[in-house]
C-alpha cells in the first residue's frame, strides 16, 4: 500500500472535504457556468456517491470523473485552512488527457487515504479543451474563491474553452477501536483484574477500549503484577506474560530462638 507523495494525496483529500456539503450550494454557484459557448461538461464523484459523503481518517477514498469532450483534466484540492494542492495529474498518473464519455479513476494503481485535519473539504475539477492547466502560482492562493477568481482570469486570457465541477465531502475522526491483549502466566492460579473488576484465572483474552486501563495479576504468596495501558488509535493488540515474584517468608528458626531466649530470661 502506498501513500502517494508522503501522504500529500491523503491530506489533499481531507482538505477537499473541508468546505463540505454545507458549502455545496454556495461553491457550486460560483462555478456552475462554463466558459461562454462551451459545450464541455465534466463531472467528478467518489465511491460514496454525492449524498453527504463522509470518510473516516485512514479510510480509502476512490474518485471518478468523466467528460463529454476530449479534454485535459486537472483536479485541485482545497483543505480546511484554504491551502491548495493539485491532486491530478500527479507523478503516479502524469497523463491528464481524458477522452470523451469514458470513466476515469483517481487514484489508479495506487491508494489515497483520508487524513487529518478533519472537517469539510472541496475538490475542484477543471476540463480544458486545448491545453492543460499549468499555473503553479495558483497553488499559492488561499481558499476556493481566490482559486476560482485567478483560474478564470488565466483561462480567459489564454482564450481557453473550459468547464468545471466541484465535489464536497467530509472527513471524520478515526473510529475508536478496541485492542485485544492476551494475558498469560508461568504460574497456575493467577487471577486477573482489569480496572478493579475480576476477570478470572489466567490465561485470559481481554478487550480494551480507548482510554486508560490498569491490569493487576494476583496470586497468594506473590507480589502483584501490575501493568498500566493507554489505548488510542495507534495502539496494537499484544500479549502480556505475567511473571510474579514470590514474597519473602520470615525465617521461623530465628523467631523460635528469640521466643525461647525471651522465655528463659523471664525465669
Amino acid at each position: 500500500m502506498r501513500r502517494w507523495g508522503s501522504l500529500l494525496v491523503a491530506v489533499m483529500l481531507v482538505s477537499l472535504l473541508a468546505l463540505g456539503v454545507s458549502a455545496d450550494s454556495q461553491t457550486k454557484s460560483l462555478i456552475i457556468n462554463p466558459s461562454p459557448k462551451s459545450d464541455i461538461q465534466v463531472r467528478l464523484w467518489a465511491d460514496k456517491g454525492t449524498s453527504d459523503p463522509a470518510y473516516r481518517v485512514g479510510e480509502r477514498v476512490q474518485l471518478y470523473f468523466e467528460v463529454n469532450q476530449n479534454a485535459y483534466i486537472t483536479i485541485f484540492d482545497i483543505n480546511a485552512n484554504g491551502d491548495i494542492t493539485q491532486l491530478f495529474p500527479n507523478y503516479q498518473q502524469p497523463n491528464g488527457y481524458a477522452r470523451r464519455n469514458r470513466v476515469y479513476r483517481v487514484p489508479d494503481g495506487y491508494e489515497i487515504y483520508a487524513a487529518p485535519p478533519t472537517g469539510e473539504e472541496t475538490l475542484l475539477i477543471v476540463a480544458t479543451r486545448n491545453n492543460p492547466v499549468d499555473y503553479p502560482e495558483l497553488l499559492r492562493e488561499k481558499g476556493l474563491e481566490r482559486l476560482l477568481s485567478r483560474l478564470r482570469r488565466r483561462l480567459a486570457l489564454a482564450g481557453e474553452d473550459w468547464a468545471m465541477d466541484i465535489y464536497a465531502l467530509r472527513i471524520l475522526p478515526e473510529r475508536a477501536r478496541n485492542v485485544r491483549l492476551d494475558v498469560d502466566s508461568n504460574l497456575w492460579g493467577v487471577t486477573l483484574y482489569v480496572d478493579g473488576s475480576y476477570v478470572g484465572e489466567l490465561p485470559q483474552k481481554v478487550e480494551l477500549a480507548p482510554g486508560e486501563h490498569q491490569l493487576v495479576a494476583l496470586k497468594s504468596g506473590y507480589k502483584a503484577g501490575i501493568r498500566d495501558i493507554y489505548v488510542d488509535q495507534y495502539s496494537d493488540s499484544g500479549r502480556w506474560v505475567v511473571r510474579l515474584e514470590a514474597l519473602k517468608q520470615p525465617r521461623s528458626s530465628s523467631v523460635e530462638g528469640d521466643l525461647r531466649f525471651d522465655f528463659e530470661i523471664k525465669l
